[in-house]
């Protein structure tokens, strides 16, 4: 009976094959058979009543696909069907193959198998069926655009084992192409960015001889984090040891000896560690600390300064508010610094008073430390003055080296202790180290070095004329100093000549530089970073020889399987005679006879998008859903010289967007593959304010999309947590009451009767630093106006979509909206944001 219903099944596939919406799997991967026993006392009926079966294995038993001693072989399905003939007992075996399409498509595997077997779909189980008669079991899917994995974990009695598969889906899903085979190969997807083992961090020790490199895991189907450390042999080139102590934390190297410290929270208090790997002891520094923020070891080892927080009492139901920041629920807290004394055990209270103190260095000596305060001073842009203090750690004494400076800056003492390295904007120290064109306003956000003597006072704008933004500085010797930097969209690294006043580039493996460390005692760092289609990599380098050696690569094997499309400059010369930079990513799939919609993405502030890798907007994900990408850095961002960054002072609503349309329109006529009828433009934050106001400019966006972007200027300027301080550097010196040019006429809230196309607001509800009545306002002019407009509020979500199921649904409502404006493919959207008749 069981052998002619299976025929007929068979039959049955056989028709539905011919069908245009039905694709058999017929290739599969199938492993040796394990033998699999029944645990004792399986006839013995539970506390529940039920009998331990063959089928309940599927829950208790794993099995690592990876093991050696699976054999993996390849099967094609016969006119038998038969894929495995075996001995009798509880055999556990797995089932692969691979399911691709090219969009978003609902449909149904139909799986007819004589064994208990669970479903995965990508590493998820999708369904576990108990039963092993041989009957067909229909199982609903969603797949995103992409190569799917099917695995089938089975337990079998039977000698024989028969299977019929396929996959069919509805006709409404026009143009998908379902293909099932046997290649791993897959495109980048949002699981991928958001999973897998990442280098958190890694740090050299003084010698130079071990690299401490700290790892985050996050677990596919949850986003929850496994975080541990190593402890690399750089000399030996092996692990030595792993820490997976979850209760540490500040975990570092000591500045002379390689030794690590690290510190541990009970009941609110905090105990400081130093581990000695040669002798692998722990001993205990000091126990007891309240309010511990961070701490920093001196150059001697002999004590530590360290920062406690200390949290403001609430002032009750009504709130008087002292200035601006007040507003702020956290500008009542302060900061203050303490010393250990590592000998004595004798803890000290450094700073005290109404304003916080920030450590900046401590002497190399030890004798001396550096230290900041900053108070509020609204009668000044930038609304903020800085005190720097030197302190005798001994004596307590005083000495001021700056008070009340308009722009401050983060300093460094020079191994000699005799000079400061400052970093700090253009107008640091006045016009010292402005260069920009008459008329322009020097971009705050451009970070500039400085050398500051401390005997005589003199100081050198160093980075004048040196086009790359600053990023971090480590003066290493008082000849060299190694400067992080981002140079249009490269995080490259270079080296500053003290004497010759010379800037040389380190060569590096990677297009972005991510962390770098360098060694006390050794020319050697260590460094992450990224490219434009490669994940974060952890490299060594010896700076006298220039040679780069891979440290840690923790997705080497899963990035084997995934295919990227190539990527390539493509620049254009504005209307001011300016080259405007920008990047084209294609699809992994191109064919140069056919035509793809495009996707416009640009900067989302000041900072030029990076050549980096992933990211919260990951366009090779994009490229992978069938889009071509065109990335450009418009007027005002950092990284091209002073001149260029000025513009985007008092720039809201000119240079770039003029940028942005007229390069996109260039593009389109240079690049015949991009589909000119399907654009569209997405940006976050500054960039979604672009987003709004371009579509009241342009009709070449058939659609677009803004996450927390600013509609109204003034409202954002007053609400925003930072809005009117990050206006000292955006709009300075303008106000809603003296640049009604600005904050009217180039605010999108003002132009919603110009609107045109579509757009998509998108929003977390708790964004403090842009306030979501910013999209909210904005919604409402445009839906009043009857503009095709729709907004996608993410509940609790700040100015970053952090959350990991929240992150991949708002992913997934951006692909959807593209997809459903530019592919003409409602049909995720609508699965996902159904009509309501409200």
């Amino acid at each position: 009976m069981k052998k002619i219903n299976f025929i007929f099944l068979l039959v049955i596939f056989t028709q539905l094959s011919w069908a245009q919406n039905n694709i058999e799997l017929n290739k599969w991967m199938i492993t040796n058979p394990q033998k699999i026993n029944m645990p004792v006392f399986s006839n013995v009926k539970s506390i529940d009543g039920n009998i331990f079966e063959a089928s309940n294995l599927l829950n208790t038993t794993a099995i690592d696909l990876n093991a050696k001693s699976l054999i993996w072989k390849t099967t094609e399905l016969g006119a038998d069907s038969i894929i495995l003939n075996q001995t009798k007992g509880n055999n556990l075996f797995v089932l692969k193959s691979y399911l691709s399409v090219n969009r978003w498509t609902k449909g149904s595997l139909n799986l007819t198998i004589n064994s208990s077997y669970q479903v995965y779909i990508n590493d998820e189980l999708i369904k576990t069926e108990t039963s092993s008669d041989l009957k067909e079991n229909k199982i609903d899917l969603e797949l995103n655009s992409g190569n799917h994995k099917i695995e089938i974990k089975c337990i079998s009695t039977n000698d024989k084992v028969k299977l019929a598969a396929n996959f069919d889906y509805k006709d409404d899903f026009k143009g998908c192409e379902a293909t099932a085979s046997l290649n791993s190969k897959k495109y980048f997807t949002i699981n991928d960015v958001l999973e897998g083992n990442n280098i958190s961090s890694s740090t050299i020790s003084p010698s130079g001889k071990y690299v401490l490199i700290s790892y985050s895991e996050k677990v596919h189907g949850n986003g929850k984090s496994i975080k541990y450390s190593e402890i690399y042999d750089l000399e030996n080139k092996k692990n030595i040891s792993v820490l997976r102590n979850k209760n540490i934390s500040n975990i570092a190297w000591l500045p002379s000896t390689d030794r690590l410290t690290y510190s541990t929270d009970i009941d609110e208090k905090s105990e400081i560690f130093i581990y000695d790997i040669a002798k692998t002891q722990e001993t205990s520094i000091i126990n007891g600390i309240k309010d511990l923020s961070y701490y920093v070891w001196s150059p001697t080892e002999d004590f530590i300064v360290y920062s406690t927080y200390i949290t403001a009492d609430k002032p009750g139901d009504l709130k008087r508010i002292y200035g601006s920041d007040d507003r702020l629920p956290y500008f009542r807290n302060r900061s203050f610094l303490h010393k250990i004394d590592v000998n004595t055990k004798i803890v000290s209270q450094l700073t005290a008073g109404n304003l916080s103190s920030s450590l900046q260095d401590i002497k190399p000596d030890g004798s001396k430390i550096l230290f900041s305060t900053s108070r509020m001073d609204y009668s000044e842009v930038p609304f903020r003055k800085q005190n720097l203090y030197e302190m005798n750690v001994k004596t307590s004494e005083l000495k001021i080296i700056w008070e009340n400076k308009i722009y401050g800056g983060d300093c460094q003492y020079s191994p000699d202790g005799t000079m400061l390295l400052v970093q700090g904007g253009p107008e640091c120290f006045g016009e010292l180290g402005v260069k920009v064109s008459e008329g322009r306003i020097p971009n705050s956000y451009d970070s500039q070095l400085y050398l500051y003597d401390l005997a005589t006072n003199n100081i050198e704008a160093i980075t004048k004329n040196f086009d790359p933004a600053i990023g971090s500085a480590y003066w290493v010797n008082n000849k060299e100093i190694y400067l992080s930097v981002g140079e249009k969209d490269y995080g490259n690294l270079y080296k500053y000549d003290v004497k010759s006043q010379s800037f040389n580039k380190i060569n590096l493996s990677v297009e972005v530089l991510g962390d770098i460390d360098f060694a006390h005692n050794k020319p050697v760092a260590v460094y992450t970073g990224t490219s434009i289609s490669t994940p974060n990599k952890l490299y060594s380098i010896d700076l006298k020889k220039g040679t780069n050696t891979t440290i840690s690569f923790p997705e080497k094997e899963r990035f084997n399987d995934i295919q990227f499309g190539k990527t390539e400059p493509w620049n254009f010369v504005n209307k001011s005679g300016t080259t405007i930079y920008g990047r084209v990513y294609y699809p992994p799939f191109y064919d140069a006879s056919k035509k793809y919609p495009v996707i416009v993405n640009y900067y989302a502030g000041t900072s030029p998008i990076e050549r980096s890798f992933g990211g919260r907007y990951p366009i090779n994900v994009w490229t992978a859903g069938g889009y071509i990408v065109y990335v450009l850095q418009p007027s005002g961002a950092t990284g091209f010289g002073q001149d260029f960054s000025a513009l985007h002072v008092n720039g809201w609503g000119f240079d770039a967007i003029d940028d942005i349309i007229d390069g996109t329109k260039e593009f389109l006529k240079t690049h015949t593959t991009a589909d000119a009828e399907n654009v569209g433009c997405i940006g976050a934050s500054y960039g979604g304010y672009t987003t709004m106001l371009i579509q009241t400019r342009t009709d070449i966006f058939k659609t677009a999309i803004s996450h927390a972007g600013i509609s109204g200027l003034t409202s954002y300027w007053g609400e925003g947590y930072w809005g009117y301080t990050y206006n000292t550097g955006a709009a300075k010196f303008s106000y809603p009451w003296n640049r009604k040019d600005i904050f009217v006429d180039n605010s999108p809230i003002y132009n919603a009767d110009k609107f045109q196309n579509s757009i998509l607001l998108l929003h977390g509800t708790a964004d403090t630093n842009v306030p979501v009545g910013e999209s909210l306002q904005y919604y409402t002019a445009l839906n009043l106006l009857g503009k095709d407009v729709e907004m996608v509020l993410v509940d609790g979500q700040n100015h970053w979509i952090l959350d990991y199921k929240k992150r991949i649904e708002w992913h997934y409502t951006i692909m959807s909206w593209f997809d459903f404006k530019l592919k003409n493919q409602p049909q995720q959207w609508n699965d996902m944001y159904p009509e309501k008749n409200l």
